[in-house]
C-alpha cells in the first residue's frame, strides 16, 4: 500500500500525463524571476503660472509594478512687492497613462500586436509601438524643456512623453466640460491650467430638462378621437360660399366645401359671415380619453434616475461601451484605455516678508512664498506598460469681487415684480416648484457686466443664498475690471475677465498676468523634485562588473589541466 501511495497521478491514470503535455493552448505565461529596479526622480525646474507643467515622468515597461514611489516636491514663489491676500494654489497630480490609452491604439490587442510587430488586422498595417521623430533644436518644445529632456538636432527621439502629457490634459478637459476643445497629441506647448472654481461648481451652461421633468407616456383609449365642429356640406351646390374657421381666417369655397356644423353655430356660413360667430373645433374626450397609469409615472421616475447615471459615461467615445456599462456589464479592458489618477494633492503657498537691512531703505521689503507636497504612488502590474507623469498647476484664487450680493441686489417680497422670482426663499412655493432650477444672470458673476440681465448659466433653486464671495473695499475697491494697474492692489493677484461668460475663459487660465511680482518677465515659480520609484518587473540585470586584473587567468594557471585531458 505504501508503494501505491508514492505512485504519481499519471501512473494511477494512464494517459493523463500525456493529455497535460499535449495542451498547447495555454494562455498562462512562463514563470520568470522578477527583478527590482530603481528610478530616481530628482530635478529642478521653473514653472509659469496658469499652465499645466510636467515636473516628473517615469516610464513603466510591460508587466512593471511600482512597489513604492515616494516623492517630495518643494515649491518656491519668486518675490512679490506685498504679501498676497488671496491664496495661491499649487495642485500636483500624478497620472498613469497606459500604452493602450494612447489614441493610436484602439484596444489592448492592438498594443500587443504593435509590440510584437504584427499587423493590426488581416492584411492591415503594422502599427509602431512607439512613435519616433527627428529632433530639431529650432522647433519650440516646452514639454521637453520643463521636463529637462536633452537631445541634439538630428537625434531620433520618441514622442511618448508628449503623447502622455496631451492625453492627460484631454482626459481632464472631457471631464470638466464637453465644450472644451482637445489638443493634438503632437502639441509641444504647455496646456492652460484649470481654474479652481469651487464656489461656482453648481453652475452649468445648460441642463437636461427631461431629467428634471420626466416624460410620462400617455395611453390613448381610442386612437381615432372624434373632432366636432367641422363637416362636409351634404347637398352639393354650385353656389359659392364663404367659410370662416376658428382662427378667424376666411376663404371662398365651392360645391362640396368644408363647413361648420349648423347645430353648433346656429347659423349658416354661406353668403355673409358673422365676425363674431366662429366654428367650435374640439376633440371629444368625455368618452374617448387619455389615461395616465401609475406604471407610467414609475417608469418616468426610473428613466430620469438612469439618465442621471448615464451622465458619468457621456464622454466615452463609443456608444456601444455606454450601452454595455448601462446594462451592468463589466469591460475590464476599458480601464486601461484612459489615463488613471494615481495621486493628487493641493496646497497653498505660505508667505514671509523681509525688509532691507541698509539704513537708506529700511521701509523697502519683498515677499517670498514656499510650500511642499509629499506624494506616495503605488501601482499593480501594468501588463501593457505606460508612462507615469506628474503635473503641477499654480493658480491664484479668483476673487470675483464684483459678484452680486443676494441681499443687496435681489430681494423683492411683494409688488409688481414679485412674480419674477428674484425674491426671498418661500418654503411652500419652493417645495411645490416642479423645476427647482434658476437661470443665473450675468450680474451675479460681475455687476459690471455689459449685459447684466443676460443668462450666464443655470443653477439649483435659491443658489444665491449659499454665499462664497470676497469683500474688497477701501483703497482696494475696484468697480472696473479693465482699470489700469494700481499699486495699492499689489496685495491682490487679480486675474479678471471683462464680461465673463461660462465658456473657455471660465474653465481655463487663458489670460494669466504676473503684475504682482517684482520681476514680471520670467517664470515666477520653481520646483525641486526628490524621490525614488522602486519598480518590480521582468527586466534582467547583469552582475556587477569589476576592473580587469587577470584574476581568472591567474587562478586558471593553478589548475592541473593535464589531469583533465588525461595526458
Amino acid at each position: 500500500m505504501a508503494t501505491r501511495r508514492n505512485q504519481s497521478s499519471a501512473e494511477l491514470a494512464p494517459g493523463s500525463g500525456d493529455l497535460l503535455r499535449m495542451n498547447r493552448t495555454l494562455t498562462t505565461p512562463i514563470m520568470v524571476n522578477r527583478s527590482m529596479r530603481v528610478h530616481t526622480a530628482r530635478g529642478i525646474t521653473s514653472l509659469p503660472a496658469g499652465k499645466m507643467v510636467p515636473i516628473a515622468a517615469v516610464p513603466l515597461l510591460r508587466e512593471d509594478a511600482v512597489k513604492s514611489g515616494r516623492l517630495r516636491f518643494t515649491f518656491e514663489m519668486m518675490e512679490t512687492a506685498e504679501i498676497l491676500m488671496n491664496a495661491v494654489y499649487v495642485s500636483v497630480k500624478a497620472y498613469l497613462v497606459p500604452w493602450s490609452a494612447f489614441t493610436r491604439f484602439d484596444s489592448v490587442d492592438a498594443v500587443n500586436r504593435a509590440y510584437d510587430g504584427t499587423e493590426q488586422y488581416a492584411a492591415g498595417p503594422v502599427q509602431p509601438f512607439v512613435q519616433r521623430e527627428v529632433f530639431n533644436a529650432v522647433t519650440s518644445d516646452d514639454i521637453k524643456v520643463y521636463l529637462g529632456l536633452h537631445a541634439k538636432t538630428g537625434d531620433t527621439v520618441t514622442t511618448a512623453y508628449h503623447e502622455a502629457y496631451n492625453e492627460i490634459w484631454n482626459f481632464r478637459a472631457k471631464n470638466r466640460s464637453p465644450d472644451l476643445a482637445t489638443r493634438l497629441l503632437t502639441d509641444k506647448s504647455l496646456a492652460p491650467a484649470f481654474w479652481r472654481h469651487e464656489q461656482f461648481k453648481h453652475i452649468v451652461p445648460d441642463f437636461d430638462q427631461a431629467i428634471i421633468d420626466g416624460q410620462v407616456p400617455l395611453n390613448v383609449v381610442n386612437t381615432k378621437l372624434p373632432v366636432s365642429g367641422l363637416g362636409i356640406k351634404g347637398t352639393p351646390t354650385a353656389s359659392v360660399a364663404t367659410f370662416r374657421d376658428s382662427t378667424g381666417a376666411s376663404w371662398t369655397g365651392g360645391a362640396g366645401g368644408v363647413v361648420a356644423q349648423e347645430a353648433l353655430l346656429g347659423t349658416k356660413l354661406a353668403g355673409a359671415v358673422s365676425a363674431t360667430v366662429l366654428p367650435a373645433i374640439f376633440a371629444e374626450l368625455s368618452a374617448n380619453g387619455i389615461t395616465v397609469s401609475l406604471s407610467n409615472i414609475e417608469m418616468a421616475k426610473k428613466t430620469a434616475a438612469f439618465a442621471q447615471l448615464r451622465t458619468q459615461y457621456s464622454e466615452l467615445d463609443d456608444n456601444y461601451l455606454i450601452n454595455m456599462l448601462m446594462d451592468g456589464l463589466t469591460i475590464p479592458e476599458q480601464a486601461m484605455r484612459q489615463p488613471m489618477l494615481l495621486g493628487e494633492s493641493t496646497t497653498v503657498f505660505g508667505m514671509s516678508k523681509r525688509y532691507a537691512s541698509d539704513a537708506a531703505n529700511l521701509t523697502e521689503s519683498v515677499v517670498n512664498g514656499a510650500t511642499m507636497v509629499d506624494m506616495a504612488i503605488q501601482t499593480p502590474r501594468v501588463p501593457v506598460g505606460g508612462i507615469i507623469m506628474v503635473v503641477a498647476e499654480i493658480t491664484p484664487e479668483q476673487l470675483f469681487e464684483r459678484q452680486a450680493d443676494p441681499m443687496y441686489h435681489y430681494p423683492i417680497v411683494s409688488g409688481a415684480n414679485a412674480h419674477t422670482g428674484a425674491n426671498f426663499p418661500h418654503y411652500l412655493k419652493d417645495t411645490l416648484d416642479p423645476e427647482k432650477v434658476e437661470a443665473v444672470p450675468n450680474r451675479y458673476i460681475d455687476t459690471a457686466h455689459a449685459t447684466p440681465a443676460g443668462t450666464f448659466g443655470y443653477a439649483p433653486l435659491n443658489y444665491r443664498w449659499n454665499v462664497q464671495q470676497p469683500r474688497i473695499g477701501g483703497k482696494f475697491y475696484n468697480p472696473d475690471p479693465a482699470a489700469p494697474f494700481d499699486e495699492d492692489r499689489q496685495r491682490l493677484w487679480a486675474v479678471e475677465t471683462v464680461n465673463p461668460t461660462l465658456g473657455v475663459d471660465f474653465y481655463l487660465c487663458t489670460n494669466m498676468n504676473t503684475k504682482v511680482f517684482v520681476v514680471t518677465n520670467q517664470d515666477p515659480f520653481e520646483c525641486m523634485t526628490q524621490g525614488d520609484f522602486l519598480i518590480e518587473g521582468n527586466t534582467v540585470f547583469g552582475t556587477p562588473l569589476i576592473e580587469a586584473n587577470d584574476d581568472y587567468a591567474k587562478v586558471l594557471a593553478k589548475v592541473d589541466q593535464t589531469r583533465l585531458t588525461g595526458v
